[in-house]
């Protein structure tokens, strides 16, 4: 039996909550995270305080739900969706890569209120660990994905995982592309041969 369609009430729902979250995002990159507050993020939502508390919650709820919006705008699960369906360990390895750059990409204003904010803000603090949970995820699907395909150099597997990770941490790539003036480009072609090199027995 198919799933049945979302009510008008639901898809109305989903976009108001939608609409608070562009609008928390927003104002949590002009302003920073302490100095926006839920009735801040109400108005520029064109909605009232209450209906925030109702669709998303607290303040700190609605910058814990920024990891989702990033997986979404970003099109991970996409990107992981076709990473498991590939034969080819070449681009197995720059799949970390290719996230990390859509990231970047898509949604480099929260990833820079997320690092620049982390240390005075717990709660920041607290989203940037679980995307890194994520991100580290991630990174040992690809190399249980290389493992399986029998591409794996002769790296030990967890010591795999943690190089990726390290290779495409999106903090890094953050640095090189405001410290270094590096394009996306630039950034992804280099992550992606890097993470070939270090990772499979003939990366070429």
């Amino acid at each position: 039996m198919s799933e049945s369609s979302p009510s008008l009430r639901e898809r109305k729902a989903q976009l108001t909550r939608d609409e608070i979250l562009r609008a928390a995002r927003r104002l949590f990159a002009e302003r920073g995270y302490a100095r926006t507050s839920v009735r801040d993020i109400a108005r520029s939502a064109g909605v009232s305080a209450q209906t925030v508390y109702d669709s998303v919650g607290s303040k700190q709820a609605l910058v814990s739900s920024l990891n989702d919006l990033i997986d979404t705008e970003a099109g991970i699960p996409g990107l992981a969706r076709a990473a498991a369906e590939s034969d080819d360990p070449r681009e197995l390895a720059a799949t970390n890569a290719r996230i990390t750059r859509s990231i970047l990409e898509h949604c480099s204003d929260i990833v820079h209120a997320l690092v620049t904010g982390a240390a005075a803000e717990p709660e920041l603090a607290a989203v940037l660990s679980e995307g890194q949970r994520r991100h580290l995820e991630g990174a040992g699907r690809i190399v249980a994905l290389l493992s399986q395909r029998e591409a794996l150099g002769s790296i030990d597997p967890d010591e795999a995982v943690e190089t990726l990770a390290v290779v495409t941490d999106i903090r890094f790539a953050l640095a090189l592309q405001e410290s270094y003036g590096w394009s996306l480009d630039r950034i992804e072609s280099w992550m992606a041969a890097t993470s070939r090199t270090l990772l499979l027995d003939q990366p070429s």
